[in-house]
């Protein structure tokens, strides 16, 4: 890493995590509150997060155990200035592999799931240098838009604060980024496209911490897994903020520069208006500000509206399709539809993957349903299935041709 392009890193009074990191690629305000909210404000987590958290530290486990007899410094039972001690005892030893040692420098702590030693280079320990490496519960490429390939940046910008420490530290780190994936496999990224905006985060989050900037909540429906939730949504309620709209999230600060803070403005808005400069919104067009407004009046109001319009195809075979899977495992496992035929009366069938190694024969043997299945209409709750589908056909070398029946009924 190029340190020229490395900003100063002294304003901040509080520690800077990588969690810090993980989290600005999230939500703003998380970073805020986490350093300077009011802790009585902030609930327990949900079971579910606390089942990531579990099923992330197995797979950490999972791996440790599959190294075997490799000699592995294990500090995940210390504290940070202890644990910090230790790591430099170990890298100064040449053990290797450090598992959840500590990086401090300034006020900024990381601990790395893995520093692992190579013997492809040289640092102010000896003929030898470390490289961070992360042991994920997830993958971290995956398909952006236009298929074309991504690194996930929450991912990445983990790996670069690691990264970043180790350099102070060992005086130098190996040219390329990786992470243990939740397969056991090692990926690989270049962290040199990731560096501007990494270098920004890290100014941002430095005045976050250090309460030196502040935020406002960006409501969206990943926030019910966080702590702050409720005390963000009283807020938004309290401010009648856009958010508390579907499908507004960042673009609220679009909007409050052309004078539209709250839901009531939206409701009252004249769509023409903001279609045109100056007071054009980027990104936002006639459809998606129409429905904008047309959500607040509904909130307003308080009873819902009926669309008309809607004409469903007449078929002999309607299916309502759903699948389930398990993030925390990466597998999915339930196929579940209930069939309405013209004539008889409606049922339930399933294809159901009872362990992960079920799930190929399982996707299969709905493959083979979808082949054997004509004159029928698939009705779904979004186009999680479509995309989910897309995903096992690819995983699993599956007929093309079969995804397309699916896709056009």
């Amino acid at each position: 890493m190029n340190l020229s392009f490395v900003p100063s890193f002294a304003m901040a009074r509080q520690r800077v995590t990588a969690q810090d990191l993980y989290n600005y690629t999230k939500c703003l305000h998380r970073v805020y509150l986490d350093s300077n909210g009011d802790a009585s404000e902030k609930s327990e987590v949900s079971s579910f997060v606390k089942l990531l958290w579990e099923v992330g530290l197995q797979t950490e486990q999972d791996y440790i155990s599959s190294l075997g007899d490799q000699e592995i410094v294990d500090l995940q039972n210390l504290a940070v200035e202890p644990a910090f001690q230790k790591t430099i005892l170990a890298m100064e030893h040449g053990a290797a592999v450090i598992y959840q040692g500590c990086l401090i420098h300034e006020q900024f702590v990381g601990r790395p799931d893995l520093l692992v030693k190579r013997e492809d280079g040289a640092s102010r320990f000896g003929k030898y240098l470390y490289e961070p490496i992360d042991i994920k519960a997830g993958k971290g490429w995956e398909e952006g838009e236009g298929k074309k390939r991504k690194f996930k940046e929450h991912y990445a910008f983990q790996i670069l604060f690691y990264r970043l420490l180790l350099e102070r530290i060992q005086g130098t780190v190996p040219a390329g980024g990786r992470i243990i994936n939740v397969d056991k496999q090692l990926e690989e990224f270049d962290p040199a496209p990731f560096e501007e905006r990494f270098y920004q985060a890290m100014q941002d989050v430095q005045h976050l911490v250090s309460g030196e900037e502040t935020s406002e909540p960006v409501l969206g429906s990943h926030c019910t897994m966080c702590g702050w939730f409720s005390r963000c949504y009283r807020w938004v309620k309290a401010e009648s903020d856009p958010t508390g709209l579907f499908f507004v999230g960042k673009q609220k600060f679009a909007l409050r520069e052309q004078g539209l803070r709250t839901i009531e403005d939206i409701a009252g808005m004249d769509v023409q208006t903001y279609l045109k400069p100056p007071h054009k919104i980027p990104r936002m067009g006639k459809i998606s500000l129409a429905r904008m407004k047309e959500r607040a009046q509904v909130l307003l109001e308080g009873k819902p509206r009926i669309r008309s319009g809607y004409t469903l195809p007449e078929v002999e075979r309607e299916i309502y399709f759903d699948i389930e899977d398990d993030p925390t495992r990466g597998v999915t496992y339930l196929f579940g539809m209930v069939i309405r035929d013209e004539k008889d009366p409606s049922r339930f069938t399933y294809f159901l993957a009872k362990t992960p190694e079920d799930e190929e024969q399982t996707v299969r043997d709905f493959w083979q349903f979808i082949q054997s299945t004509d004159g029928a209409v698939y009705y779904v709750y979004s186009h999680k299935e479509r995309s989910t589908l897309k995903r096992l056909m690819e995983k699993y070398d599956l007929d093309a041709d079969t995804f397309e029946k699916y896709k056009a009924s």
